[in-house]
């Protein structure tokens, strides 16, 4: 089970303010109607412990201990999670229209929305993969490859890794390594553009302690290309369109021409640990105040002040843009104008960035609640108990978290 995360990030961001692998194929266990499960063969799957109470707090329904569902009472009670298929409790994020799951923090697993293992990938000891949903995600996957990072842990004495694997087999193309200087074990952020892996490389400690790298290496041999060194801050995300590199810190937005590295602009952000998200041609930018940045240009499209200390990154829909606040409040905008759509409120710290897909905006509240809002407007259909501080994501009508050993199809009454 997933160690609790007790903190949230506007007080870890007070405290900080100085601020060779194994490939393998086929399926995990499928679940049937009756709750029970077929083991696939090729074993290794997720540890099984189940997270929460199981137990539905207002509306929507959970799988008993039977493995069937309850569905709580209530005009609203209309969404169903529904058991597909297990071995999914571990660290989780999307790419590529797939999940990645982290088991026994040395592995990485890449499994189709119904349940089929793609690959397993295993790397070296020492090194822990760098994936979240939520906070300094370092991975990347398309067509090309799957660029993951991993964080250099203590007991070894170089810096942190890129892997690039192959995105069907995971087997091991070219590794890049960080010299072990102490400054830059972590990866916390990878892209590719243009036969390009980009990504940002720095250490543990205060921001001011800090020495962080944007690093572009050459897609194929992993050679590398170019190098952008910062005097401090942590570096949270970066984003590459056209001939424009974006990378954000803790309190700023850094603008690059990406051919000659040349700095371009530098702009004042409230965003904190909050990752920026990209979107069609529009970079949006969380914060007390939210922003709609045009790509590559980086113009201002529009800004919302939210009078709220926002406390998550975007969740982008079709229509709207989503974030949460430190006191519970969740707020979606007009993802073209900006205006206000709507907010409601969950009990708890919201820092999980909200999850957009088919008209549902889910959250996750840090006591351990699981909650589903309607995009259009922000009407509450769903809310479970889950455990305290988990992470979740959702893929083609699939929820993942990393507590429970099951993914659920999401099912509308």
């Amino acid at each position: 089970m997933a160690t609790d995360r007790t903190w949230s990030r506007r007080r870890l961001l007070s405290g900080c303010a100085g601020i060779g692998s194994v490939a393998t194929a086929g399926c995990l266990r499928l679940t049937d109607s009756s709750g029970q499960t077929e083991t696939n063969e090729q074993g290794g799957s997720g540890t099984n412990q189940q997270g929460g109470s199981g137990t539905t707090e207002s509306v929507g329904s959970t799988p008993t201990d039977d493995g069937e569902q309850s569905t709580a009472s209530g005009p609203a009670s209309e969404i169903e999670l529904v058991p597909a298929w297990s071995g999914s409790s571990s660290a989780v994020t999307t790419a590529d229209g797939d999940f990645f799951f982290r088991p026994r923090f040395t592995r990485l697993r890449r499994v189709r929305p119904d349940g089929t293992t793609v690959f397993e990938a295993e790397i070296a000891d020492g090194y822990l993969l760098s994936i979240s949903p939520t906070f300094r995600n370092g991975l990347y996957a398309d067509g090309t490859g799957v660029y993951v990072g991993a964080r250099a842990r203590d007991e070894v004495d170089t810096g942190g890794r890129v892997y690039a694997l192959d995105p069907e087999s995971g087997e091991e193309r070219w590794m890049h390594e960080e010299s072990g200087d102490g400054l830059h074990d972590e990866i916390s952020a990878v892209t590719v553009t243009d036969g390009t892996v980009v990504f940002a490389s720095q250490g543990s400690g205060s921001g001011d302690e800090q020495e962080p790298l944007v690093v572009g290496l050459d897609a194929e041999s992993g050679e590398e290309r170019w190098r952008i060194q910062f005097s401090e801050g942590f570096i949270h995300a970066i984003v590459a369109r056209g001939d424009r590199l974006f990378v954000q810190q803790t309190f700023g937005l850094s603008i690059y021409r990406l051919s000659t590295r040349e700095l371009l602009e530098e702009r004042r952000l409230t965003a904190g640990f909050s990752q920026f998200a990209a979107a069609d041609g529009t970079l949006f930018v969380p914060g007390e105040t939210v922003r709609a940045l045009t790509l590559p240009d980086g113009d201002e499209n529009w800004s919302a002040q939210t009078g709220r200390s926002v406390n998550t990154g975007v969740g982008v829909g079709e229509t709207g843009v989503f974030v949460g606040t430190e006191s519970g409040y969740v707020l979606g905008y007009d993802r073209e104008t900006g205006d206000e759509l709507w907010e409601n409120r969950v009990a708890g710290v919201v820092e999980h960035p909200p999850i957009v897909e088919d008209g549902l905006v889910w959250i996750a509240s840090e006591r351990g609640d699981l909650s589903a809002f309607t995009a259009e407007a922000g009407e509450l259909v769903y809310e479970e108990e889950i455990a305290s501080g988990f992470e979740f994501t959702v893929q083609d009508g699939i929820l993942n978290d990393d507590e429970r050993d099951t993914a659920y199809e999401i099912r509308r009454g």
